[in-house]
């Protein structure tokens, strides 16, 4: 199987992997915490989308949360080693429990650590100075207007030495946190308004090639073909033809690659918006007549983005079917946390209403937790691959730090 070669692959060359990860986390800012998901089938494994602000903590073991509090840890004390005080900025924009258990499980575990943390709103169009939201299990979680003085910010009297963000800012980039002296982890600048997945598939496709050669394989194992396409409205038949086109191209070429390796199933596409998160704006599709003749469903999912944003940019992305089955053969996918490129824990999204070829983050999608003592640990390839996209997110940050872009 495809997980016990590359395991295997990867256990002969720890030392060198090690010392090429070590050489491109010295050039870059690492995102101080991160989310893969991945996917395998029989015949390749790759990362289909990273988060840079992951919500979701609370769907790991308390054994992966206490991993999770003891490398925020290491990570702040590494780089702020007087910091005491941390402001936790959540969304706003969501009454759902189980986000606020997320925020709950991040505060907690911050705490653990020895942190003062307050939960403080960050948003241009809340006025007022407290909010309540209750966690899923119960727990009352209080958020307070985050206001600016000069270069600082602060609630109240209470002053953060760091400013940790849950919040991906799809919409716009914030005002309030923005030219300020205290640290913002991970930085605003990356959020959703200025973030493209086509930029960060093409660098971790990069990296990707550069792991192939260290582990002796075909780079096409672990990448993911991934097509930018423009200013796209499936409203407009003369978009969708244009868009259907890239499909097709596409999809010959996969089935080109999927001759030659043996593959006996045909290709699939997943169109994405190209800024967008929480599995919104994506469909899947196995030919180019699906896009020309998208129905009104099809058409109202790729119109806007979380937050109301208009789609218009798409990726098109190769379809990576799901071999992994548990609990009765339920279709999951793997999901990796890192703390400052270390993991950190993992969980399992299944969906009984998708199929292999699907996406499953949508509705009916589930969370099972992951016992990494009875599975023997978390697999080497899940690790590496997730550290491979996370430095991927690294150099995005690093191309949109150098463009100074913050987007209204």
């Amino acid at each position: 199987m495809i997980l016990e070669n590359l395991n295997t692959k990867i256990n002969s060359k720890t030392q060198e992997i090690s010392t090429w990860i070590d050489s491109h986390l010295s050039r870059i800012l690492i995102p101080l915490y991160t989310s893969v998901d991945l996917r395998f089938s029989e015949q390749k494994i790759a990362p289909v989308d990273t988060n840079i602000f992951p919500a979701g903590f609370n769907n790991l073991t308390a054994e992966f949360q206490s991993n999770v509090g003891n490398l925020f840890k290491l990570a702040i004390t590494s780089r702020y080693p007087s910091a005491k005080n941390i402001l936790l900025v959540p969304e706003l924009n969501t009454r759902n429990p189980f986000y606020w258990e997320n925020i709950h499980v991040i505060k907690s575990t911050l705490e653990n650590a020895g942190y003062d943390v307050m939960v403080g709103i960050v948003n241009d169009e809340f006025h007022e100075s407290k909010i309540v939201f209750e966690s899923v299990s119960g727990h009352l979680i209080e958020g307070f207007k985050v206001k600016q003085r000069g270069t600082r910010v602060y609630i109240d009297d209470y002053c953060p030495d760091i400013l940790l963000i849950n919040n991906d800012f799809s919409e716009k980039c914030p005002k309030a946190i923005r030219d300020i002296e205290q640290p913002v982890l991970p930085p605003i600048e990356i959020g959703w308004h200025t973030r493209r997945k086509d930029v960060h598939f093409e660098f971790y496709n990069k990296l990707a090639v550069e792991l192939a050669e260290i582990l002796e394989i075909d780079p096409w194992v672990i990448t993911v073909e991934t097509k930018f396409e423009g200013n796209v409205d499936f409203d407009d038949p003369d978009d969708r033809k244009r868009a259907a086109l890239s499909a097709e191209k596409m999809l010959t070429e996969l089935n080109k690659q999927y001759s030659e390796n043996s593959i006996e199933y045909s290709p699939t596409l997943f169109i994405k918006c190209n800024s967008g998160t929480y599995g919104m704006a994506v469909v899947n599709v196995s030919s180019s007549d699906e896009i020309l003749n998208f129905n009104s469903q099809n058409r109202k999912k790729m119109r806007v983005s979380k937050g109301g944003v208009p789609v218009r940019d798409i990726v098109l992305q190769e379809g990576i079917p799901t071999s992994l089955r548990l609990n009765s053969n339920l279709i999951a996918e793997p999901v990796i946390y890192l703390v400052d490129a270390k993991v950190a824990g993992m969980f399992y999204r299944a969906n009984k209403s998708r199929n292999e070829n699907q996406n499953l983050n949508s509705r009916g999608m589930e969370f099972l937790t992951y016992d990494h003592k009875k599975e023997n640990g978390i697999p080497p390839i899940y690790s590496l691959l997730s550290q491979v996209a996370t430095i991927a997110a690294g150099y995005e940050i690093e191309k949109v730090i150098k463009a100074s872009s913050c987007i209204e």
